[in-house]
């Protein structure tokens, strides 16, 4: 017995270095796209002190990337389920080495929002086709294989604020946009030659996804995924400018970044085998609850250090509930509409942090710290709760836990 037991999770343990070995390109992308997305939040600080820009206007810069992202994703996700996911990502990668080399010599504002705009389409291009890739190649793991791509997303979101804080050490807030449009445009080969899509494709050339949205489960799914990012625009547009104020430089400001993004990226590939064996509604409830309570928190913690400390406990909570939404939202559809719900996933995100993103920072710089956490947090916890009512009595669409299809 022994073993067999052995045997088994040696042969365990190889089919997920396997699986790791082939979602590398997926992982690649994924971090790249969200190490230029986690620099700029570095510098908003320094750009609001060093061009003149008000907290007003950093928060319609923010906005504008999650509005555009939301934009693409909406529109244009559901032609990765068609089989073009090779090409959107290809694209996207361009359009944002385009956009971080418009930075490098930004002076208006009016030109950062374009610039940012750009970026956040361009990531709604690449994500929703690379989420389904990891979602379809073995449906029994797709929390897994998800959790591996949220690793990776994590994984960029650390390097990137931290390499755009020691660049802007180096050589001031210009030269990280110039490196990172440098470094998207190496990756161009990569997003030619991603491997070809295993899952079922969508030949019925739809016009577009919200026909999805019918699905009552996936309505509960979408609320939650919006909910929580309110809290991710809240902290976008004030957390790097809390934290100038309270004498924090962009260092300081990525550190702490880095300390909330290190939990999510040691527990992702677990928390997504956790939402495989014990469903991944209870995981989502589990994380994105105790992330909206501790989010509360914020404004009457005192200082920068001890908010990283706070951050960093958070993450693990983000790192568990996350990962499990996106098992949520792949298995409320069938497999051949992974990509459409996903990119609704994507524009649920962006429509969720542009919603808190500009509120957040006027209520910052109208009321400080206090009312805007305490507000953000109750946001949050009132959608997470709204979503899973929402899902309550519905059963998936997809996955091994989904009702066996009738025979015809």
């Amino acid at each position: 017995m022994t073993g067999r037991a052995g045997a088994s999770s040696r042969r365990d343990a190889s089919s997920r270095r396997g699986a790791d070995r082939d979602m590398l390109p997926f992982k690649l992308l994924m971090g790249v796209t969200a190490g230029g997305i986690g620099g700029i939040v570095t510098v908003l600080g320094e750009l609001r002190d060093e061009l003149g820009f008000s907290g007003t206007g950093i928060g319609i810069m923010v906005a504008s990337g999650f509005v555009a992202a939301f934009v693409s994703q909406v529109t244009l996700a559901r032609l990765a389920d068609a089989g073009h996911y090779r090409i959107m990502a290809t694209v996207g990668i361009a359009l944002s080495a385009a956009a971080m080399l418009v930075m490098v010599f930004a002076g208006d504002l009016a030109v950062w929002i374009l610039s940012r705009a750009a970026l956040g389409f361009a990531g709604g291009l690449i994500l929703p086709g690379v989420r389904r890739a990891a979602s379809v190649r073995d449906p029994a793991r797709a929390g897994e294989n998800l959790g591996r791509m949220v690793v990776a997303e994590t994984t960029g979101f650390i390097f990137g604020p931290t390499l755009t804080a020691l660049l802007v050490w180096v050589g001031g807030i210009r030269l990280p946009f110039a490196v990172f449009a440098a470094a998207m445009l190496a990756f161009l080969p990569v997003a030619v030659r991603l491997p070809p899509d295993r899952g079922r494709l969508d030949a019925s050339g739809r016009a577009t996804s919200f026909d999805l949205l019918l699905h009552r489960r996936l309505q509960g799914a979408l609320i939650m995924v919006a909910g929580y990012f309110m809290m991710i625009g809240a902290w976008e547009a004030v957390l790097p400018v809390m934290f100038a104020d309270r004498g924090a430089g962009a260092i300081m400001t990525g550190l702490t970044f880095t300390m909330v993004a290190l939990p999510i990226m040691m527990v992702g590939t677990r928390a997504g085998r956790l939402a495989d064996r014990v469903g991944p509604v209870r995981v989502t409830m589990a994380g994105l609850v105790t992330v909206s309570v501790a989010t509360m928190t914020f404004g009457v913690i005192p200082g920068v250090i001890p908010i990283a400390g706070a951050m960093m406990l958070v993450g693990f909570a983000d790192g568990y509930g996350f990962t499990a939404a996106h098992a949520v939202v792949a298995r409320a559809v069938p497999e051949h509409r992974q990509a459409a719900a996903l990119g609704l996933m994507g524009a649920a995100e962006v429509a969720g942090a542009a919603a808190a993103a500009l509120p957040a920072a006027w209520m910052y710089d109208s009321f400080g710290s206090g009312p805007t956490w305490a507000a953000v947090g109750l946001a949050v916890l009132v959608l997470v709760v709204a979503g899973w009512l929402r899902i309550r009595g519905t059963v998936p669409a997809s996955g091994p836990d989904a009702p066996a299809p009738r025979p015809h």
